[in-house]
């Protein structure tokens, strides 16, 4: 069996979707939490200078969607076919186009200033968004986002819409009732939830 070892930040983020897949498959590894403060240290030891990054048998890859591709197709949550897989990277794609739009409220300096700017963008790109979302999801039946069995696709959403309502965009989620019960029903999942009962509690 390989040897894995994920480095991130402390916090849940873009590195928490590759540990549930751990979770689900029951497979050991390494959780590296780098604080914030010793980041500077660390940099030019990753690939492109940021994480995540995930190292197998000592072989470091970075970006959140190759490391998700990679184990969900280890593990067996990269859908039943070449076109659900592709059908998830699309999906997966779809998060990096919305959080492009969010990235200037993230930066923004002044507390003031993030607000309007996060008002803003919620209206006219994140709640079209996730009238978009809803109707896919609905669309394809199943109470899953592609196929008929759970995958990368849905663990990511969970986490993604779980943060746009409680640090992003509180309210917007809210008014869309399949993306709620379906967030509440994959959070359910037995190891998912044992997971998420024992996983460390951190800010973000």
């Amino acid at each position: 069996m390989p040897t894995y070892k994920l480095y991130y930040f402390n916090g849940r983020g873009r590195m928490e979707p590759a540990r549930i897949l751990f979770q689900l498959a029951g497979v050991p590894y390494e959780d590296i939490r780098i604080e914030r403060e010793d980041w500077p240290k660390h940099k030019e030891e990753m690939p492109w200078g940021q994480m995540p990054v995930m190292e197998v048998d000592g072989k470091k890859i970075a970006q959140s969607n190759a490391i998700y591709q990679y184990l969900a197709k280890q593990f067996g949550y990269n859908g039943k076919s070449d076109l659900e897989a592709a059908e998830i990277q699309e999906l997966l794609g779809s998060i990096d186009d919305i959080f492009s739009h969010l990235r200037p409220a993230f930066y923004a300096k002044e507390e003031e200033e993030k607000k309007k700017l996060m008002a803003s963008i919620s209206a006219e790109h994140v709640a079209p968004y996730l009238d978009r979302l809803e109707k896919r999801l609905a669309a394809n039946g199943t109470g899953y986002f592609v196929g008929k069995d759970l995958t990368i696709a849905d663990i990511t959403f969970m986490e993604v819409l779980t943060m746009l309502k409680e640090k992003v965009a509180p309210g917007l989620v809210e008014k869309h009732a399949k993306l709620n019960e379906f967030v509440d029903r994959i959070k359910a999942q037995p190891k998912i939830k044992e997971w998420i009962e024992k996983r460390p509690k951190t800010e973000f």
